[in-house]
C-alpha cells in the first residue's frame, strides 16, 4: 500500500515533469519507511525460541499429536505465522496457525500429523514467519531442533487378531477354523463355551465347579519353523487397492484387521499380511524368520521364537520399500538353503506376470517340496483384474480385458503347476488375502504338514 502511492503520483509525470523532484523525496521517503520497518522490526537472536515434542515411533495412517511452543523473550509484540516442518510423506492437520505473541510470554499449540509412508523421516521445528510493525515485510526462519521418526506398519490388525481369538470369534474377520487331524493331548487352558465349540470339548467338572459352561482347549505342535521370503523388486510396485475383480465377499470382516491406504503398494500389502501371520505363529509358540529381497538379499532376520522376535520383523521390514528392480528369486532360496536346514513354512510373496521369472518361482519352489513345505502368496494387481470386473464399454476395453483374462490365466497355470508338485498356494483379492492366509497357516498346524 505504501509503495502505491508514489506509483500512482507517478502518472502525474504525464502531465507535468516538474513534479519529478517531489516523487523522488516521497520514494525517498518511502523507501526509509520500509527500511527502518524491516531493520527496527527484525527479531534479534534468540529472541524467538522454539521447543517441538513428539514420539519416535508412529504407525501408518493413524494420527499423531505434535506439541510444540514458540516464546519470545523480546520486548515487543510479534505477529507470528507459524507450521510444522514435516516431509512430503506426512500430512498436517490445519497446518498454519497465526497468534500474536505477547512479550515475554510462551505459547504452545499441538498438531494433528499423520505419516503417509511406512519408513524413517526426519521432522524439523517449525517454520516460523514474523510480521514486521507495519506489515511491509515478513521474516522467515526455521526454529528449533528436529527429530527422527520411524513409522511402522499399523499394527493395529494384531490387537484386533489377539482379542478374538481369546474369546474365540476369529470367524468374524474370516478365518475359517480347521479341526485338528487325530486331535491333540496337550492340555493347554480351560476357557468360556462358545457357541462353535463341541459338545465333546465340554469340561463338566469344571462347568460344575464354576456354575458355567466350560470347555477344554489343547495346544498344536509347537516350536516349528515359519520363514517369510519377501519380494521386494518391481513387480510389487503395482497397487493392491481393493478387489478388482469385483468379488466383495468378506470386506466387513477385513475392516476389523485395518483397512489398507488407498493406493498402497503390493508390497504394503504383504508385509501387512506376513507380520499378522507371524504374530499368529508366534502366539502358537512357533519360531518365524525373514528373507526379504530383490536384486539381493535386502533384509534377514534369522528364525527365532518368543515375544521379541516380532519387533525384529517389524522393525527389519519398517523402511523396506519396493525397488525398480528385477527380482533375483535364486539369491533368495540360496541363502534360505544355506541359513535354515531345519524343515520350515516357507511362505513365499511375490507377483510375477512374464514367464521367465515364473519358470524361476516355479522351479525353486519345486525343489524346496520335501525338504521344507512351501506356500505361494500370489499378489493380485488390482489394475490388472480390473477389466475383467465389468463389461468393457468401448473396442479398446475388449482389448484390455482380453490382455487381463490372458494374464490372469497364465497366473492361474503357475499356480497350479506349483500345486500339483506339492506347493501350498494362495490367490484371493485384497480384502481375503490376510484371513486366508492365517487360516492356511492353522490348517497347516492342524494336519501336521510340518
Amino acid at each position: 500500500m505504501v509503495a502505491a502511492v508514489p506509483a500512482l503520483l507517478s502518472l502525474g509525470l504525464l502531465i507535468d515533469e516538474g513534479w519529478l523532484p517531489i516523487l523522488g523525496v516521497i520514494d525517498a521517503a518511502v523507501i526509509a519507511i520500509a527500511s527502518a520497518d524491516a531493520v527496527f522490526s527484525r527479531p534479534r537472536r534468540h529472541e524467538l525460541l522454539a521447543t517441538t515434542t513428539m514420539p519416535r515411533t508412529w504407525s501408518l495412517g493413524r494420527a499423531e499429536t505434535v506439541q510444540c511452543e514458540l516464546a519470545n523473550t523480546g520486548s515487543l509484540a510479534r505477529s507470528v505465522t507459524w507450521t510444522p516442518d514435516v516431509p512430503r510423506e506426512v500430512t498436517v492437520e490445519d497446518a498454519q496457525r497465526e497468534v500474536v505473541l505477547p512479550p515475554r510470554s510462551r505459547l504452545g499449540d499441538s498438531f494433528q500429523v499423520t505419516p503417509r509412508r511406512r519408513g524413517t523421516f526426519h521432522l524439523g521445528a517449525l517454520h516460523v514467519a514474523v510480521t514486521s510493525r507495519l506489515g511491509l515485510w515478513r521474516h522467515r526462519a526455521l526454529l528449533g531442533a528436529g527429530s527422527d521418526i520411524h513409522v511402522y506398519p499399523n499394527l493395529k490388525q494384531l490387537g484386533d487378531y489377539a482379542l478374538l481369538a481369546r474369546t474365540n470369534r476369529l470367524s468374524l474377520i474370516g478365518v475359517r477354523a480347521c479341526r485338528r487331524a487325530g486331535g491333540d493331548t496337550d492340555f493347554e487352558r480351560l476357557r468360556d463355551w462358545h457357541s462353535d465349540d463341541s459338545p465333546g470339548r465340554v469340561d463338566w467338572k469344571a462347568t460344575a465347579r464354576r456354575d458355567l459352561l466350560t470347555v477344554r482347549e489343547y495346544q498344536v505342535t509347537q516350536s516349528q519353523n515359519l520363514v517369510l521370503l519377501i519380494d521386494a523388486g518391481r513387480m510389487m510396485v503395482s497397487r493392491a487397492g481393493g478387489d478388482a475383480g469385483g468379488n466383495s465377499q468378506g470386506a466387513p470382516e477385513t475392516d476389523a484387521l485395518g483397512a489398507h491406504l488407498a493406493g498402497s503398494s503390493l508390497l504394503d500389502q504383504a508385509i501387512d499380511s506376513a507380520l499378522l501371520m507371524a504374530h499368529v505363529a508366534l502366539m502358537q509358540g512357533d519360531r518365524v524368520g525373514l528373507i526379504a529381497y530383490a536384486d539381493s538379499i535386502l533384509r534377514y532376520v534369522p528364525v527365532a521364537g518368543g515375544p521379541r522376535q516380532l519387533n525384529r520383523l517389524i522393525h527389519a521390514l519398517h523402511d523396506l520399500h519396493p525397488r525398480l528392480v528385477e527380482s533375483r528369486h535364486e539369491d533368495a532360496f540360496l541363502h534360505l538353503r544355506r541359513h535354515e536346514r531345519k524343515r520350515s513354512l516357507v511362505t513365499v510373496f511375490t507377483h510375477v506376470l512374464d514367464e521367465v521369472n515364473a519358470a524361476h518361482l516355479e522351479r525353486h519352489c519345486t525343489d524346496l517340496v520335501g525338504r521344507h513345505l512351501p506356500l505361494v502368496v500370489m499378489l493380485r494387481d488390482a489394475d490388472l483384474h480390473a477389466p475383467l470386473g465389468a463389461a468393457p464399454a468401448d473396442a479398446a476395453g475388449f482389448w484390455r480385458a482380453g490382455a487381463a483374462a490372458h494374464l490372469v490365466a497364465q497366473r492361474a497355470e503357475v499356480l497350479n503347476r506349483l500345486s500339483r508338485a506339492g506347493a501350498l498356494t494362495i490367490d484371493a483379492p485384497a480384502e481375503r488375502l490376510t484371513p486366508d492366509l492365517v487360516s492356511q497357516y492353522l490348517r497347516v498346524k492342524a494336519r501336521h504338514l510340518l
